[in-house]
């Protein structure tokens, strides 16, 4: 059984100090030593407790009930989906949307106290009201640096500007885009719970018991812990989309509906549907990227003579790929962007398997946990093991989730005790290196209001409709 390995890299500081070869007051500094000032231990063991939909009080109340149970810390976290305008540099552009559209931004929201104890000193003491932290692999794809200055889309649509107060490597943030403090949200009118995050635990059995006794053990509650084998049908955040498709910028419409630039849909998306495979006839439009992965899995469940558990009607009526949605909260300029928003994604049996449901189309069907592992085979993460089940979606996440074993409460993975050394060096699906999703923004919702740990959403009837 392989354990999630979290790798921290250390935060260190470095500041010059003179050297006197007089005494104290006189001058003649001549050499440079380096003064290293050392962050307090970053916490190995970290969970996060949360439930289908905004944080209920019952949760949250049960989980800080746990925590004092087991003598441990915990502190809420909000989240929500930011848009960003601009990047500017000493007044020069560094990024900037077409006019009336933002480029859609993960954002996590946490008390500075808890980023100290999380994160160490140095991200904390990089946040205030006007300066937030933003993860190194965001910063690499908007060509952003510490000191810049950003411009969001707040709740009412008004602009809000921050100073990149630091660029924090992806393993300490957990790869959520951007991390700022209540104060800083407030700007924004972001007030979204959406997680309680436990830390200094003594003792995990004790802890595990104290989530019983508060009734924290239930399929309706997910509790992610940072010792949890790694989860195959772990989707990835908005960063890691964003590295393996490319970053949109979107635009909300007054009718609700949501617009994605046309150079983007143009450079990596078919002009309309097209058949992806002749056995199976779905018909979509997906991803360039995706395509050729989804078109491998399609052949290898017709090969193995599993065509049948595809509901090819329901792909072609009420699933597909690309579905350009935002989930907007309280009706406002924040919310959630599908991942069907980067045709990421297909659904496929959207009855027997809809949302919400026990996904019997391929959990009691013959050979319908072998299509699902077949689709792991070739780079998805499954919808049908998410908080709240969804399996009819498939999400693209680019890298083999069929050789690790996972307890999966559906369709689990069929590979001996030693499956996951199958892996060569350098095949580890990144979040194995990383925090698990727990300051993520892949904790996201849809178009019900309901998070998945993949920000996926449906048309208001429950089913993906394609436009």
């Amino acid at each position: 059984m392989l354990g999630l390995c979290v790798a921290l890299a250390a935060v260190v500081v470095t500041a010059g100090v003179s050297a006197l070869d007089g005494p104290i007051g006189t001058t003649g500094a001549t050499v440079t030593d380096q003064a290293v000032r050392i962050a307090p231990p970053i916490p190995d063991d970290v969970v996060s407790v949360y439930n289908s939909g905004e944080l209920l009080s019952s949760t949250k109340q049960a989980a800080f009930a746990a925590a004092t149970d087991a003598g441990a810390q915990a502190a809420v976290r909000q989240a929500a989906t930011i848009g960003l305008r601009s990047v500017t540099r000493d007044g020069a552009t560094v990024q900037q949307a077409p006019a009336g559209f933002a480029f859609p931004m993960g954002t996590t929201v946490l008390e500075a106290s808890t980023v100290r104890a999380l994160m160490g000193n140095e991200v904390a003491g990089a946040l205030d009201a006007e300066r937030l932290v933003m993860s190194a692999l965001t910063a690499s794809l908007r060509g952003a640096q510490t000191g810049d200055v950003v411009t969001l889309v707040s709740a009412s649509g008004g602009e809000v500007l921050f100073e990149i107060g630091a660029v924090v490597d992806d393993s300490i943030t957990g790869g959520t885009e951007l991390l700022v403090t209540p104060a800083a949200a407030a700007r924004l009118g972001l007030e979204r719970e959406s997680s309680v995050v436990i830390w200094d635990i003594d003792d995990r059995a004790v802890l595990e018991g104290a989530f019983s006794d508060r009734g924290l053990v239930s399929t309706s509650i997910r509790i992610r812990r940072s010792w949890d084998l790694f989860d195959p049908d772990l989707t990835l955040g908005m960063a890691r989309t964003k590295a393996l498709l490319g970053e949109f910028a979107y635009r909300l419409n007054g009718d609700g509906s949501v617009s994605i630039d046309t150079a983007w849909t143009s450079a990596n998306l078919p002009a309309s549907r097209v058949l992806l495979n002749p056995d199976i006839p779905i018909r979509a439009r997906c991803h360039n990227v995706m395509e050729p992965a989804l078109r491998d899995a399609l052949a290898e469940v017709a090969a193995a003579g599993l065509a049948g558990t595809i509901n090819v009607f329901h792909a072609n009526t009420a699933g597909g790929c690309y579905v350009p949605r935002f989930s907007r909260v309280a009706n406002s300029s924040i919310g959630f962007l599908s991942r069907h928003t980067w045709g990421q994604a297909i659904d496929t049996n959207t009855l027997g398997s809809c949302l919400g449901c026990a996904p019997p189309d391929f959990v009691t069907n013959p050979g319908g946990c072998d299509t699902i592992r077949i689709f792991r085979k070739h780079g998805f993460a499954w919808g049908g093991n998410f908080l709240r089940p969804d399996g009819m979606h498939f999400e693209y996440v680019g890298e083999r989730r069929d050789q690790f074993s996972y307890p999966s409460r559906y369709c689990p993975n069929e590979v001996p005790d030693d499956g996951v050394d199958q892996l060569v060096a350098g095949e580890l699906p990144l979040e194995m290196t990383m925090r698990p999703s727990i300051f993520s923004d892949a904790l996201l919702v849809d178009a019900d209001g309901h998070p998945h740990e993949h920000g996926h959403e449906h048309g208001a009837d429950g089913h993906g409709h394609e436009h």
